[in-house]
């Protein structure tokens, strides 16, 4: 049980350790005309029209080689764009290793079908080889937020963990990106979703609830690790939706499995346990820098 508070805890930590970095910038957000999602949401990608704008990284090498663009692309797809193309920047120790991160890049980019179109290569000295991307996309569904689920709603964990070689991770998220986009194309209504990223699932759940104010009682333990990045999306929609979700998920042999329900009372329980109290809840809430997004 120590293992499990220590996680839960661990999740939490990630979840407001970026707060300052935030606020920062917060009055940035005011300065762009025409933005819907910016510094003020924290959500998943940056919206301005329907440009959906995602930068992710500094990655270590050896990680963002193989899964670096697939990730970025996660987020766009997930606010429900479709990327469209990317940017690059790496640093490295020499042209034969940059040649040889090109040559990975260029299997995530042709298998997602998104072109790198740019970026940038430096060899600085004294500089730990790494690399980020930029995806640029655009809406083709209204925006769904990470903050509007509601009490009464199912969670769901949708897609496959991202992991094993360039082909297989390709495979799984592109399997993942379009079973969500037919979500949206067929009407299907989601209140709340989430790519399952920094935090792991848990943490990305209570994220959720904090902007949304909501609490979740959790029925299965889709991982075993609360805290690991797994690729997958989490969504809360209306129990009347599951079923039609499922077909779709069948129809393109995409995992779905039910993570838990969102309840009115601000706690987070495990089964019958309460794993993060009401008290503590109402204190993130109160904290966390989060502002609704602007009306188109």
């Amino acid at each position: 049980m120590n293992d499990l508070k220590n996680e839960i805890n661990r999740a939490l930590e990630h979840l407001v350790e970026t707060h300052g970095i935030r606020r920062q910038f917060w009055q940035m957000d005011d300065k762009v005309k025409d933005l819907w999602f910016g510094i003020q949401q924290g959500d998943d990608a940056v919206i301005v029209k329907d440009s959906v704008v995602n930068m992710e990284g500094p990655y270590p090498l050896d990680i963002g080689r193989k899964t670096g663009l697939i990730h970025t692309c996660s987020d766009i797809v997930i606010m429900g764009g479709r990327p469209l193309f990317a940017l690059n920047a790496m640093q490295v120790n020499s042209i034969k290793e940059a040649k040889e991160v090109a040559e990975d890049v260029k299997k995530q980019s042709m298998g997602l079908g998104v072109p790198i179109i740019g970026g940038n290569t430096q060899m600085e000295n004294n500089l730990i080889p790494c690399i980020s991307f930029s995806v640029h996309g655009r809406l083709v569904a209204e925006p769904v937020p990470d903050s509007g689920a509601q009490a009464g709603d199912v969670v769901l964990m949708l897609g496959d963990v991202v992991e094993g070689s360039i082909g297989e991770r390709v495979y799984r998220a592109k399997t993942k990106f379009e079973t969500y986009l037919k979500l949206l194309e067929k009407k299907i209504t989601v209140h709340a979703s989430k790519d399952c990223s920094r935090g792991g699932w848990f943490g990305n759940l209570a994220e959720i609830l904090v902007k949304s104010q909501r609490g979740c009682k959790i029925k299965s333990i889709p991982y075993p690790r609360l805290t690991r990045y797994m690729g997958t999306y989490l969504i809360s929609v209306p129990e009347s939706q599951v079923d039609g979700i499922i077909e779709i998920a069948a129809g393109n042999k995409c995992p779905v499995t039910e993570v838990g329900e969102v309840t009115e009372k601000t706690e987070i329980k495990i089964g019958k346990k309460v794993v993060v109290s009401e008290k503590k809840m109402q204190q993130l809430i109160r904290t966390y820098p989060y502002k609704k997004p602007r009306k188109k």
